[in-house]
């Protein structure tokens, strides 16, 4: 299982996707994280490993993210979709031109 890191992450995101939800201070979080895991080691390792799994299956669910199963249905997406697809193809012609 390889995941992407969420912006601001620097471990698994827990901190960042905390900070992000409750717009708070990341490094505040990480601060007391660092003195719960200097009190109560297992207890916040624990936690901080149920926490990453569960921000990795709600970001994983999200749409537009490669792993949704769900794509993007912005018509201005998808007209520059096709846009990059039909200069893709003009691409490929003109290099197999001699």
């Amino acid at each position: 299982m390889k995941a992407a890191r969420a912006d601001g992450a620097l471990l698994a995101g827990v901190c960042a996707g905390i900070a992000r939800v409750f717009d708070w201070n990341a490094w505040v979080l990480r601060a007391l994280f660092v003195i719960f895991l200097l009190i109560k080691t297992l207890w916040a390792i624990a936690a901080y490993a149920a926490l990453a799994m569960v921000f990795y299956l709600l970001e994983r669910d999200r749409p537009g993210h490669p792993k949704s199963g769900r794509e993007l249905v912005s018509p201005e997406l998808a007209g520059r979709g096709r846009r990059i697809s039909d200069l893709e193809k003009r691409f490929e012609e003109l290099e197999r031109r001699p």
